[in-house]
């Protein structure tokens, strides 16, 4: 009985061992490693071939992470290059998956070839996650070859600002992880009791008062206490504009959610005429839970 467990622990670990050779999330749906075979090695004389201008977008995502990690930036190019090159291709023909991608590599060549432009995006993600994780490292990336397609068609993350204020820097960041899982929905939870966090030009006091609370809980409901801060902020329609852009040029649909007529603390210390208590003082939400 104890050989027979040993075996197995053995038999798992061994799996385990051979699965920590490549990572990626999500799993693909085919992925073949083709042992023995030399890897791909990006360096600056590597070149994007692009003969479509719709994959230009997805060129400049691979080329934006390779510059901030790498510090590499390599040359995009429509000519055919016979090798040391990275070839997005689109087809349309094939349209068994939407959004699908195939991605083979070999000591010559890579090669991502998607049904959508989604599909090639999705293909340059994954080569991403192929990446050695330090700058220090060789580029190299692994012979192999990869057919994806998404099997879910939504697929999202939620991020609630309202009662922790996060800043555009941060959303793009966090559009950034969306994409590179390729994820395709950004949530974005604007509005609650706790904070009003999107300018409206016609509606000015929605950030000048809603945007703003007077304190905030200290720990999980219901809380040891008030720190008494002030706390609060919002985005201007330039930067509700700029997320939008940067999310769709990454792929990805943005769902403001603006709470009515429940989670309305926050507009209600704006507008109290709104309220069923008109003459009752509201404040912005300091705390969490459910108010009458």
């Amino acid at each position: 009985m104890k050989r027979t467990i040993f075996l197995f622990l053995l038999l798992i670990s061994t799996v385990n061992i051979i699965a920590q050779d490549i990572h990626l999330i999500p799993q693909p749906a085919h992925l073949d490693i083709k042992k023995g075979s030399k890897p791909f090695i990006i360096n600056n004389k590597t070149k994007i071939v692009v003969k479509d201008n719709t994959l230009l977008k997805s060129a400049n995502n691979l080329n934006a992470y390779l510059s901030k990690h790498f510090s590499l930036k390599l040359s995009i190019t429509n000519k055919e290059v016979s090798e040391n090159s990275i070839n997005l291709v689109l087809n349309t023909t094939s349209n068994e998956f939407d959004d699908a991608y195939m991605l083979a590599t070999s000591e010559k060549y890579i090669s991502i070839v998607g049904t959508s432009g989604p599909g090639v995006f999705y293909g340059i993600q994954t080569l991403i996650q192929l990446l050695p994780y330090h700058k220090n490292k060789t580029l190299q990336v692994p012979a192999l070859s990869i057919a994806d397609h998404p099997r879910f068609a939504y697929r999202g993350m939620h991020l609630d600002v309202s009662r922790h204020f996060f800043d555009i820097v941060f959303v793009k960041k966090y559009i950034d992880y969306l994409a590179l899982h390729k994820l395709n929905t950004f949530h974005w939870h604007l509005t609650d009791d706790q904070g009003w966090r999107i300018e409206i030009k016609k509606h000015p006091k929605l950030t000048e008062i809603g945007a703003w609370r007077n304190g905030t809980i200290i720990g999980l409901f219901p809380g040891t206490g008030n720190d008494k801060l002030r706390y609060g902020g919002y985005y201007t329609q330039q930067e509700v504009k700029e997320v939008i852009q940067y999310a769709a040029d990454r792929y990805i649909d943005v769902i403001p959610e603006i709470d009515v007529p429940a989670h309305s603390m926050a507009i209600l210390a704006t507008y109290p005429a709104l309220g069923t208590e008109p003459e009752k003082k509201y404040e912005v939400a300091q705390t969490w839970g459910i108010f009458n």
